[in-house]
């Protein structure tokens, strides 16, 4: 018994636990282009903005310099903290599980689409993925244009589709484009970003997603 007919997943801390990767990334990078060294802390709110926004609002790159810093990213992350990404324990029964009930399962993220794409084929996830929306490499990685165009490719009844995601990208964009929403409180967002979208549903562990998704009948 399915909740919703169609899941889409954001991928970064939702799907995969990706900060200590994006971490070793950007240090990469800012190491390239001289810049000063930052803790985690201070580097845990580039999980889940587009890039661009990521080290111009956390890093504080200059706008001039920008573009670089995300062509350098997107360079290095072909080689750079991919051994430190792995998917949240549990998330690839929970898609097998939703596969098998006949859910169609998607994902909706502002990684570019062939990294997205790489990283679902690399921690084994691909195999449950219907359709991937990433963001556009020289376009668009706004949340709410990415679920926009997937809402409109599904062609389906909007409360047959929910967005599962940990930030308040994920959230904010559900409740612009009109459609339900699953805050997951294990990935990177704290309880108050969630609660401040009000999300149709919160999810504390990926268990308690799947027993939202797939309730026993």
């Amino acid at each position: 018994m399915l909740l919703y007919q169609t899941v889409l997943f954001d991928l970064d801390g939702t799907l995969i636990e990706s900060a200590p990767g994006i971490f070793a990334c950007a240090r990469a990078v800012m190491c390239e282009m001289g810049l000063p060294p930052m803790t985690d802390e201070q580097l845990r709110p580039m999980v889940g903005p587009p890039l661009a926004v990521c080290f111009s609002d956390v890093i504080g790159v200059p706008q001039s310099r920008v573009q670089e810093a995300v062509d350098r990213y997107h360079r290095l992350a072909k080689t750079v903290g991919l051994d430190a990404i792995h998917p949240y324990p549990g998330i690839p029964a929970l898609l097998g599980r939703l596969k098998a009930a006949g859910a169609r399962v998607c994902v909706v993220t502002s990684k570019v689409t062939p990294t997205a794409q790489s990283h679902l084929e690399r921690y084994g996830l691909a195999p449950f993925i219907d359709c991937l929306w990433g963001g556009v490499p020289g376009g668009s990685a706004e949340k709410t244009f990415l679920l926009q165009t997937a809402v409109d490719a599904l062609a389906a009844d909007k409360t047959s589709i929910v967005m599962v995601g940990d930030r308040h990208y994920d959230l904010a964009a559900a409740n612009a484009v009109g459609v339900p929403s699953i805050g997951v409180l294990y990935g990177y967002g704290s309880a108050e970003e969630i609660a401040s979208c009000a999300p149709t549903h919160t999810a504390a562990s990926v268990e308690a997603l799947g027993s939202l998704l797939l309730p026993a009948q």
